[in-house]
C-alpha cells in the first residue's frame, strides 16, 4: 500500500520533522530562564533545614506560651507586615518559634489585612525569616487560595511552597482556561 505518490519525499520530511521536533525539544527541556528564576526561588535547602529540627524542637517546648501573638515582619518605616499568632508557642533564644495551631495574618504598607495563613503546626526562623509548617495549610491573599499539607515560606524572597495535595482556587484566569472551542 503507498501513501504518498513519492514516498522517498514523505519519508525524507518526515525525518527532518523528527530531527526538528527533537532539537527543538532539546532546546525547550533547557528550560525559560524566567521559569528557572522563578522555581529557584524556594529551593530545598530552607525548608529541608527546618524540616530536619521539627521533631527536635517539638520535644524541646518545655514552657510554651498559650495565645501567643508576635509581629515576625516589618516594614522599612516600622509597621507590622506580619503577625503571628498562636494558641500554643515557645520562643526559643536561636530565634526560632514553634508554634500549633498558627495564623500569620497579613498586611500591607497602610496596616490594612492583606492575607492570612493558617497551619496545623508550625516552625518559624526570625533570623532567616523563613517558615516551615506541616499538617493541613492554607494561604489566602487577594481572593486567591492555596491549601495543602506542609508548607515551606519565605518572607524575604516573597514565596510559598506548598509541598502536597495543592489545591489552588483562583479568579486571575480566564474562564475559557482549559476549555475547547
Amino acid at each position: 500500500m503507498i501513501w504518498c505518490a513519492r514516498p522517498g519525499k514523505l519519508v525524507g520530511g518526515g525525518l527532518a520533522w523528527a530531527v526538528l521536533c527533537l532539537l527543538l525539544g532539546g532546546a525547550w527541556a533547557q528550560g525559560d530562564s524566567e521559569t528557572d528564576r522563578w522555581f529557584e526561588r524556594s529551593s530545598d535547602e530552607g525548608w529541608r533545614a527546618l524540616a530536619e529540627r521539627w521533631h527536635d524542637v517539638k520535644e524541646s517546648m518545655t514552657s510554651p506560651v498559650e495565645n501567643l501573638m508576635l509581629p515576625i515582619d516589618h516594614f522599612p518605616n516600622g509597621r507590622v507586615k506580619a503577625m503571628l499568632a498562636a494558641k500554643k508557642a515557645q520562643v526559643f533564644l536561636d530565634g526560632i518559634i514553634f508554634a500549633e495551631d498558627v495564623t500569620v495574618d497579613l498586611f500591607n504598607d497602610k496596616g490594612k489585612l492583606d492575607g492570612r495563613l493558617t497551619a496545623e503546626g508550625c516552625i518559624f526562623d526570625r533570623n532567616t525569616k523563613t517558615g516551615y509548617c506541616e499538617g493541613p495549610v492554607s494561604m489566602e491573599k487577594e481572593g486567591d487560595r492555596l491549601k495543602g499539607l506542609g508548607m515551606f515560606f519565605s518572607f524575604d524572597r516573597q514565596s510559598i511552597k506548598i509541598l502536597g495535595k495543592c489545591e489552588i482556587r483562583t479568579r486571575r484566569i480566564r474562564n475559557n482556561f482549559g476549555r475547547l472551542r
